[in-house]
């Protein structure tokens, strides 16, 4: 008689991916005292330029008077208008 013996492998990852900054919400917007429509903006610009060059801060991993030193040397080297500089900044603030 012939046995057949079944194989399994089970593969565990860890959850390792990048982590993203949180999408703006309506709750956010409230408390913020910001358009949710800004907030989308400046998280629009996050994504496409403070990801482009390195792994992004997290909002909360600096203070609101850090931020408002970090973002305008930040959208100066990317080459960010004061515009999106400025939902930028109201994003991050509001994500805090």
């Amino acid at each position: 008689m012939k046995r057949c013996y079944w194989v399994v492998f089970v593969v565990v990852g860890c959850a390792g991916g990048p982590v993203l900054p949180p999408e703006p919400t309506a709750a956010m917007a409230a408390t913020s005292g910001t358009e949710i429509a800004r907030l989308e903006k400046g998280h629009e610009v996050f994504m496409a330029n403070c990801l482009r060059c390195h792994e992004a801060m997290m909002p909360e991993d600096l203070s609101r008077e850090d931020w408002h030193v970090v973002v305008p040397g930040m959208s100066w080297n990317a080459g960010i208008s004061e515009a999106d500089e400025e939902v930028l900044t109201a994003y991050i603030l509001a994500a805090r």
